[in-house]
């Protein structure tokens, strides 16, 4: 991947946060900017606005540091063993619920994604 490519990936990707950041502001709503961002960048993906190629480059870059990327939140559990083993319960319960949930989301919208497109 060019330096040219790489830099346009990292400033599409940053418009995206700075546009869902203003979004977000204005309607005043208690939501993730990150959040609406990727929800963006996925609908402009899969309905064909964006290549997928156009953002590849900077995607791979971002998975394989994705261990730096999630240091600070390993550092934060340490801070806070104290309160980790005072609420283990409530915490592991909506680990696993979340869990849960998460995975059948993504299988049902999965699911739906593969019946659309196979008709």
């Amino acid at each position: 991947m060019s330096p040219t490519a790489l830099l346009r990936g990292i400033a599409f990707l940053l418009l995206l946060q700075w546009v869902s950041t203003l979004v977000i502001n204005a309607l005043g709503v208690p939501f993730p900017p990150a959040l609406l961002g990727m929800l963006i960048l996925t609908a402009l993906l899969c309905g064909g606005v964006i290549p997928a190629n156009s953002v590849e480059g900077i995607c791979d870059i971002l998975i394989s540091k994705m261990g730096m990327l999630f240091l600070p939140a390993g550092v934060s559990v340490i801070l806070y063993a104290d309160v980790i083993r005072a609420e283990w319960l409530p915490i592991l319960v909506t680990i696993v619920a979340a869990s849960i949930a998460v995975l059948g989301s993504t299988a049902l919208f999965l699911q739906g994604m593969l019946k659309k497109g196979g008709k």
